[in-house]
């Protein structure tokens, strides 16, 4: 194979890969650029986006429905409560539940209506893997009201 033959074939393998890499970039750049003007709609009905620890609120209510009505559930209250709850009965009657939220990690505050009145309490969680639903309402103190301003 002598030099001119060499180089004609060269010219025409290089040309070939210009070309597949000019259709390459070319595709590339119309993907990026579809991709970057796709519009998404999203539906946003009115509650909180991101949920903080929505086990323990849920959690934090089921224990505490189960206090107030004198039954405390095992598997999201505490031993030691259950027992306290045995020699001492508290039960609460809960007409509605206004606001369950989260406080920081191992409590929760819950507002309820109550004959009328409003009440506030603040339930303490304990956590451990051990536990069913990973929480244990092991605390529950009544909150005042020029607390919770």
């Amino acid at each position: 194979m002598n030099f001119d033959n060499f180089e004609s074939s060269f010219t025409k393998e290089n040309r070939k890969l210009k070309i597949a890499l000019a259709t390459t970039l070319i595709v590339s750049m119309l993907t990026s650029t579809m991709i970057f003007f796709q519009q998404k709609y999203f539906l946003y009905k009115g509650k909180d986006i991101f949920e903080e620890r929505p086990l323990a609120v849920e959690v934090c209510r089921l224990g505490f429905i189960s206090l107030a009505k004198g039954e405390p559930n095992p598997h999201v209250v505490t031993d030691e409560i259950i027992s306290l709850v045995a020699k001492e009965p508290f039960s609460i009657q809960v007409d509605n539940i206004l606001k369950l939220e989260s406080l920081e990690k191992g409590a929760c505050k819950i507002i309820l209506k109550s004959n009328g009145e409003l009440l506030s309490f603040k339930v303490g969680l304990k956590e451990s893997d051990f536990y069913p639903f990973h929480y244990k309402l092991i605390q529950l103190d009544e909150i005042n009201a020029q607390e919770e301003i």
